[in-house]
């Protein structure tokens, strides 16, 4: 029961629940109960459990029930997109992580191709470092980076913000109709 307890608590609490994060008993109870244990919590809630391999989020569709908002709108919410997007795109790379420099940079061109669309100060000289430290802290908030310092590791979770190239089914011959 107390761990019953403990999952639960980190379910609700936790915005996403990391299977290597957890203690060997709570693994093996989670694998085995987790499908019971996520409907109670749903059905309580009306959160929907989005079970991936690396571990469970469990999702407020109607977006009541948070106080870290992903995505976001405005310019801070839009900047914290194109860092998660960037960085997921990084997630394969060799582990070694991003350094903040490199997003300091990256946000400064982006300032410049979103003139139209974003607040003017963020064109300033340094505003970078502040919409940077604040995207961060929404990342890091939700469980999708860790930071070391200067370095910002993705977690496996941020994998869900990537875009991957768009596939198309292949083409099957037409028929044309005489």
């Amino acid at each position: 029961r107390a761990i019953r307890h403990r999952l639960t608590r980190r379910l609700l609490d936790d915005p996403i629940v990391y299977y290597d994060e957890l203690a060997d008993a709570e693994l093996a109870y989670l694998t085995s109960q987790r499908a019971a244990l996520t409907r109670r919590i749903s059905e309580r809630t009306g959160l929907l459990a989005e079970i991936r391999a690396e571990g469970i989020a469990m999702v407020d569709p109607r977006d009541e029930l948070t106080d870290v908002r992903m995505p976001e709108v405005g310019t801070d919410g839009h900047v914290a997109l194109l860092i998660t997007e960037y960085l997921a795109g990084r997630a394969d790379d060799d582990g070694v992580g991003c350094g903040a420099s490199e997003l300091h940079a990256l946000v400064r061109r982006l300032a410049t191709e979103n003139t139209t669309y974003w607040r003017r100060s963020t064109r300033e000289p340094g505003a970078e470092v502040a919409l940077v430290e604040h995207a961060l802290e929404r990342l890091a908030a939700l469980r999708l980076v860790r930071r070391d310092g200067d370095t910002v590791h993705p977690l496996p979770a941020l994998a869900r913000f990537g875009l991957a190239a768009p596939t198309l089914p292949p083409q099957t011959e037409s028929k044309t109709l005489a």
